[in-house]
């Protein structure tokens, strides 16, 4: 592993141990094992540092998004929840950036547009599964306000479950990752056509409503 991944590397598990506050460039270079001059060579400060760990995170997201979208047909529930599941493991990998996440990008305008630009991508792709899905027969038509709400509600359930469960207590682990798959499933049920309500009831895998 190149130094600068190993520095990238470091820092992650630094940050997800301790936060971002408490850890600096010289307890980064001390865990790679290289001088704080060496570091420098590399990222100019801790800022630097963060940008590249986001870099990281948007190419590993996008990257396993897209490995789902070739395993199982766009649209369906199958890729909803296996996206939910990602999206969850993906969060704990970098559970640091989640847990700072306001305070983090507003701290830095760099990251913060960064952050954003990719914040919007992912909204669109979301909604464009969820397109894929109405065109699929899955979901009920909607209009383009109750698509975009609806967009907005799977995403932030996504994006904040594993915040949710730290900050009430309560371990990050199959069980409660199964949870929030109930809970994706809860949300979705109102908008599946009758066709997928009856293939998912005869399943067991849809809850009542």
């Amino acid at each position: 592993m190149k130094t600068r991944d190993r520095i990238i590397a470091a820092a992650i598990d630094l940050f997800n141990a301790q936060g971002t506050k408490g850890v600096t460039t010289n307890h980064i270079a001390a865990a790679v094992g290289i001088s704080p001059g060496n570091l420098y060579y590399h990222f100019r400060n801790k800022e630097d540092i963060l940008r590249a760990i986001f870099e990281q995170m948007d190419s590993y997201g996008l990257e396993q998004y897209q490995a789902i979208g070739a395993a199982v047909p766009p649209g369906t529930l199958a890729a909803m929840e296996r996206t939910f599941v990602m999206i969850q493991k993906y969060n704990w990998r970098y559970r640091f950036f989640k847990r700072e996440l306001t305070a983090l990008i507003m701290n830095d305008p760099l990251l913060r547009e960064r952050f954003q630009r990719t914040h919007h991508g992912l909204l669109a792709l979301i909604r464009q599964s969820n397109e894929c899905a109405v065109a699929a027969g899955v979901l009920k038509p909607m209009t383009d306000r109750e698509m975009s709400l609806f967009t907005e509600t799977i995403w932030m359930v996504a994006l904040f479950w594993l915040n949710y469960l730290e900050v009430g207590g309560e371990e990050v682990n199959q069980a409660t990752l199964g949870r929030g798959i109930d809970l994706l499933r809860q949300l979705i049920a109102p908008y599946l056509t009758e066709r997928a309500r009856a293939e998912l009831t005869a399943k067991g895998e849809l809850p009542e409503l």
